[in-house]
């Protein structure tokens, strides 16, 4: 009885283990697909924020040389008296405008750039809120930035227009060259924001119903 026993009791034993073994491995499989899965979609979530990440980089950086430019120009002249004075950009209202602009722009798109960055990290999706301020914020920045550039180019093509020779005018040449390439920079600004106000655009109604 007792051979009959043990060898009943190793009998069941491996027929146990073949399909405990079985179970296991499908589990793990299971497992691995379902993480693949997460990880996949998690990726395809995170490429619109990636994407919209560099773009704002991008246009950060052309706003940052813009305003560099346009806030370091200057140009020497004499006043109604004879006296020699230092024009500065802020001394003209169209580049004023476009500083205003730059530095606008500039804290907008940084927020932004932080906001997307640590969302991206998180590995959460945009919240309605959130979207819908990306949204409205890029209408209204894109907006900004392509009126200062154009208020600048424009500027220039009519100081061209009306221009004299003379020593001063030389001088005032040099100084608008400079903050012709200054809006010129501001108008690359402004064409990548308005590809970041495209993509929020295509991105909001799935931010917001999540």
């Amino acid at each position: 009885m007792d051979q009959n026993q043990t060898t009943s009791t190793t009998t069941m034993e491996q027929n146990q283990t073949p399909s405990s073994t079985t179970t296991t491995t499908t589990m793990n499989q299971n497992q691995t697909s379902s993480t693949s899965t997460t990880f996949s979609s998690l990726m395809i979530g995170l490429k619109p924020l990636v994407v919209s990440l560099v773009i704002r980089l991008i246009t950060f950086s052309f706003l940052l040389v813009s305003l560099i430019v346009i806030a370091t120009n200057s140009f020497d002249a004499f006043d109604i008296y004879g006296f020699p004075i230092k024009v500065e950009s802020t001394d003209i209202h169209v580049y004023r405008y476009m500083i205003s602009a730059d530095v606008i722009g500039m804290a907008y798109t940084l927020l932004l750039i932080v906001l997307i960055f640590f969302q991206a990290k998180s590995g959460s999706p945009i919240d309605s809120g959130l979207a819908y301020f990306e949204f409205y914020g890029d209408k209204i920045i894109l907006f900004l930035l392509t009126t200062g550039a154009a208020a600048g180019l424009g500027l220039t093509v009519e100081y061209n227009r009306l221009k004299d020779n003379d020593e001063t005018t030389q001088n005032m040449q040099n100084f608008i060259n400079i903050a012709n390439a200054s809006a010129s920079v501001l108008f690359l600004g402004s064409i990548s924001s308005a590809i970041s106000s495209v993509i929020s655009s295509l991105n909001l109604p799935k931010r917001s119903s999540s």
